[in-house]
């Protein structure tokens, strides 16, 4: 007896349907339009030239990642931000970071470090040329070192999620100070605390760098923002 054919679902151009992401989030991470702005299907497709499929997929992607909201008779925005939100952030992003590198601290190696580094020179390598929205996702993916080492795979899995909001609050920070910043040299702190021989310093730095990274942040919220 013939067996069935299964039925086989379309194939998807997902060259397209990234590319449409990554064009749409640099859009974002640039501040070319603003957390709470507003965005239409229309207008995006016709600024990108393509059809509504892949980019009603892109525009999926980035609610599920956080970076867009899709509210029932308020339509698409960019996700909103109040002081609640980086308080929340800031909390949860620092508790993560730290028990990270209590756990990755006994697992680094010369490998490790190497990988450190590499990530280190390519952030103040595209720090240089000016490319905001590059030189976000090089900072998260210094940051994300930690959480790469650890092995830790649920705690890799939250920062994941949480990296899509940091991204957001990246881009606020680098809108008011620009693409070095004000902690420049808190991320060259960073880099060497990391690799250095004391745990409690390496701490102690990450509550200092969250702190005014919130500090510097929340300046750029209205007073009425909650």
């Amino acid at each position: 007896m013939t067996q069935p054919v299964a039925r086989l679902h379309p194939v998807e151009d997902r060259t397209l349907r990234a590319q449409v992401h990554q064009r749409i989030l640099d859009m974002v991470l640039s501040g070319r339009v603003a957390p709470g702005a507003k965005l239409t299907e229309p207008s995006l497709a016709e600024q990108l030239q393509v059809s509504r499929a892949p980019l009603r997929e892109a525009l999926r992607e980035l609610v599920d990642q956080g970076i867009l909201v899709s509210q029932p008779y308020k339509g698409l925005r960019v996700r909103p931000v109040s002081r609640t939100d980086l308080k929340e952030l800031y909390s949860m992003r620092s508790a993560l970071e730290k028990f990270a590198f209590t756990l990755t601290w006994p697992l680094r190696d010369a490998a490790a470090f190497a990988d450190l580094d590499g990530r280190y020179d390519q952030l103040m390598a595209t720090r240089k040329i000016g490319d905001q929205a590059r030189a976000i996702e090089r900072e998260i993916a210094f940051h994300s070192w930690v959480y790469d080492t650890s092995g830790h795979g649920l705690l890799q899995r939250h920062w994941a999620r949480l990296s899509s909001l940091v991204r957001i609050y990246m881009s606020l920070h680098h809108n008011l100070h620009g693409a070095h910043g004000v902690f420049g040299a808190m991320t060259t702190e960073y880099w060497r605390l990391a690799k250095g021989e004391n745990l409690d310093r390496m701490l102690g730095h990450i509550d200092d760098h969250m702190a005014q990274g919130f500090d510097s942040v929340v300046k750029t919220l209205p007073d009425a923002e909650e």
